[in-house]
């Protein structure tokens, strides 16, 4: 609005009126270029569409006249051959003129029993198109054959065809008329076409029978299948623009469909010869005319430029000089021609800064000033020396806090100086310009921020160690039970408990996805976790969100729905199911009745999982603070039943980290759908099927378990008994190597990497090896995930499991460890 008035008023006002005339004048140009220019080209467009319709035509007339002649002649053979009379061919006119060179007459098996002229077959012509169609498809009329080439002059030919039948009307033999293709190239010669003009004749199919140029060997080659062909087929005269499939040039193309014979007449003429001229001439007159508008654009332009410099110089000025009157810097601007260099311009920031009027300020010397100001002429030393040389300079000046009445109740002040000595042309300095700038409390941000990055360097210690003890800690009694739990398992055999049996094992496995994933978060924030994104089906980790979740659903009489999805996804499987999990779990907090559905769809190839819940909704102005830190909804009082607002700052968290949208939709009091988006992945290919759990040993076979949790121990001792092992449990190393030395000899080490008295399953496993002597295969089991464990086990020759281990994949490890052992042993019995 304010352009618009300014242009209706005062300078602006007087431009609108020569900039619409001028705007004006190049329109009218241009559009009395563009038109004439469109009618032209839509002059040069129905020339050409009637020149190539009008030399089709001939083209089509030719061929029907041939046809016809050759046609009469035939009908002539077969009614003497029927008659079993002779007939003198080269009294024909067909012959006299040469448009016929050869006459042949097969039998029903393509077996030459007459023939005349130069150009003649002497074997069977069964596999031959002409004889083909006419003993298979019973024409009624002409069978123009594909042309080939004359094996005495090498000649391109046509072979036309007539049925002969017997009285019962069976098929008994072909009368075959050989039309040389360069009767048709002769009369396309003539027809006045540029030279890359073209002229054939094709056969009803799309084959390529002649041409006014490029047969110079039998052409055969199929148009059926390209753009003409489809639209000869719609209508059998007309028009259409195409690239040729033969020569590669761009023609405006006629073609017309014979009534009487199997033949079509197609005439191009090349777009390039009809409007390649024009459009000479076009981008002359277009490059005239753009040179004429820049020219006329460029003097508006500079008139107005002129203007509006000479208007702007002023306003600059004054804007310059307030600028500089209320900058919070301090500027000064010293003559430096001038003995001392004194200063001549001063604004109010710098008598603020230096403590000194401005009446002090101005006549006195630049560095004088600065140096009573300061008290520290060691400080402005580099000032000088930048000022001799003629470079620009930046000093770091402290003003002491001034006293008596004048006391500064912020204390002394850090100043920065950045001084650009002015030289003139003949590289003489002329003047100094110079600004303060108060840096105190840029100086105490920094000494702040160094104190925290200090207190942050050793928090994040404290957080490191705190991660790696309960890392072990907490998947302890997680280990336990699931080590129990697989026990137990092989103990029942009623169905109602083994399913309960398999309900447990599912929740052990959701919880330690949640244990996993709780402190991968964990170490998420401390900068020590890398997403792993890998294909996986999605279903796997829906499932083990519905298993967590289930029981939570049924106790407060809710509906958990879980939608089948068969889509693979690209994502880190584990950060994954923790996202949907704290969805869900956020769901079941806020859902007092209804149900709670998780189902996909499909985006193109990307894949939205949705959780939609009948809860208590979420208001607009609070839908993007619900992803931070301790924030709430509709919990006022601070319930803990309804946690502490942090799942989906977690959420918010993992999904940046992989890159998948989350949004939420909702409105209070009909619910809230959340939504993340992720990339869709084609299944991997068939993986091979693990090896089967290994059966149980044929040979007596010690395992060591070096484990001090008591509870782990034992059920790592009632799982391996269980699977037919001998164990021997030790909850130190000293014990595992009294164990070790009494007998049975072990076969294999399992250990945890804490023990007691500071001492480590990898000190275990080496220590026991020496004291027996031999290499033991050995499995180190451990809660702490930090790569320097496995660095160690590949040293060491062993395997790392980290708890909690899932009783399949131990037994597994177990078996694959002792399996050179059991070969052994085979082998010698």
């Amino acid at each position: 609005m304010k352009r618009a008035l300014w242009l209706f008023s005062g300078f602006g006002g007087r431009l609108v009126l020569p900039a619409l005339a001028v705007a004006l004048a190049i329109a009218a140009l241009w559009w009395i270029l563009l038109d004439r220019l469109h009618r032209e080209e839509r002059l040069l467009d129905q020339t050409a569409h009637e020149k190539t319709a009008v030399v089709a035509r001939l083209v089509e007339e030719h061929a029907v006249s041939t046809f016809r002649r050759v046609d009469d002649l035939l009908l002539d053979l077969i009614a003497n051959t029927e008659r079993n009379r002779a007939m003198r061919l080269d009294s024909r006119r067909a012959f006299e003129e040469g448009l016929v060179v050869g006459v042949r007459v097969y039998d029903a098996s393509g077996l030459l029993t007459m023939g005349g002229g130069r150009a003649t077959f002497q074997g069977s012509i069964a596999d031959r198109d002409e004889f083909r169609i006419a003993r298979d498809s019973a024409p009624r009329g002409l069978v123009i054959g594909i042309p080939y080439a004359s094996s005495e002059t090498h000649d391109l030919i046509i072979p036309v065809s007539r049925r002969l039948e017997n009285t019962d009307g069976t098929f008994a033999g072909i009368a075959v008329a050989d039309i040389p293709v360069e009767s048709f190239v002769r009369y396309y010669r003539v027809l006045g076409l540029p030279p890359d003009g073209a002229a054939a004749l094709l056969r009803s199919d799309g084959i390529i029978i002649a041409r006014n140029a490029g047969m110079n060997a039998a052409s055969n080659r199929d148009s059926a299948n390209g753009e003409l062909w489809q639209a000869i087929k719609q209508h059998p005269v007309g028009h259409m623009r195409l690239i040729s499939p033969i020569d590669g040039v761009e023609r405006i193309t006629a073609f017309r469909s014979a009534p009487d014979y199997p033949v079509i007449a197609v005439v191009g003429e090349s777009v390039e010869t009809v409007f390649g001229p024009w459009r000479d001439n076009a981008r002359l007159y277009i490059g005239w005319a753009v040179a004429t508008t820049v020219v006329i654009l460029l003097f508006v332009i500079a008139f107005i430029v002129e203007l509006q410099w000479r208007r702007h110089t002023d306003r600059a000025l004054r804007v310059r000089n307030r600028a500089l009157a209320w900058s919070n810097d301090g500027i000064m601007i010293a003559d430096a021609t001038q003995p001392g260099m004194p200063i001549v311009y001063v604004n109010p920031a710098l008598e603020q800064l230096l403590g000194a009027p401005i009446s002090a300020l101005m006549g006195s010397g630049a560095l004088t000033a600065l140096e009573r100001a300061t008290n520290d002429r060691a400080a402005l030393q580099p000032l000088r020396d930048a000022i001799v040389v003629g470079r620009d300079a930046r000093v770091e000046l402290t003003r002491p806090g001034l006293v008596a009445d004048g006391a500064d109740p912020q204390g002394p002040r850090c100043l920065e100086l950045s001084a650009s000595p002015v030289r003139d042309h003949d590289n003489r300095l002329v003047s100094l310009i110079a600004t303060v700038r108060d840096i105190s409390e840029h100086k105490r941000a920094q000494a702040a921020l160094t104190e925290a990055r200090r207190e942050a360097d050793v928090a994040n210690v404290a957080k490191s160690k705190f991660l790696a003890a309960a890392s072990h800690d907490l998947r302890q009694p997680v280990q336990s039970l699931m080590l129990l739990m697989e026990v137990l398992s092989t103990r029942v055999s009623d169905g109602m408990t083994r399913n309960v049996l398999g309900t447990m094992d599912r929740a052990l496995g959701a919880l330690k996805m949640l244990l996993d994933g709780l402190l991968d978060v964990s170490r998420l924030e401390a900068g020590a976790v890398i997403p792993e994104v890998e294909v996986f089906p999605l279903q796997e980790v829906m499932d083990r969100v519905a298993a967590n979740s289930r029981s939570v659903a049924v106790q407060k009489g809710l509906i958990l729905h879980i939608v089948p999805c068969s889509a693979h996804v690209r994502s880190d499987p584990m950060l994954l199911g923790r996202i949907l999990q704290n969805l869900v779990e956020n769901a079941l907090r806020y859902t007092d009745r209804g149900r709670i559905l998780i189902g996909c769809r499909r985006r193109g190839r990307m894949l939205r999982i949705e959780v939609w819940d009948t809860g208590i909704g979420i208001p607009a102005d609070q839908q993007e603070d619900i992803f931070q830190e301790f924030v709430q909804v509709g919990n006022p009082s601070r319930n803990r039943d309804r946690g502490l607002g942090l799942g989906l700052a977690v959420v918010r968290r993992l999904s940046a980290m992989l890159d998948h949208q989350v949004t939420v939709r909702s409105a209070p009091g009909e619910g809230s759908v959340f939504t993340v988006e992720l990339p869709i992945a084609d299944a991997p290919a068939a993986k091979t099927m693990p090896a089967p759990l290994a059966p149980l040993p044929g040979f007596a076979t010690t395992v060591l378990v070096i484990e001090d949790d008591g509870i782990v121990r034992e059920g790592m001792r009632a799982m391996l008994e269980e699977w037919g092992y001998v164990v021997l449990a030790a909850e130190s190393c000293s014990e595992a190597l009294d164990l070790a030395n009494r007998g049975p000899v072990p076969n294999l080490i399992v250990a945890d990497y804490r023990l007691r008295d500071g001492r480590t399953g990898t000190e275990a496993i080496r220590e026991v090896r020496l004291a027996l002597g031999r290499i033991l295969p050995g499995i180190l089991v451990t809660g702490d995930t930090a790569p320097a464990r496995a660095q160690e086990a590949e040293a060491g020759n062993f395997r790392v499991m980290h708890k909690p281990v899932i009783a399949a994949d131990l037994r597994r490890a177990v078996a694959e460890a002792l399996e050179p052992i059991l070969r052994e042993r085979q082998t010698v019995a």
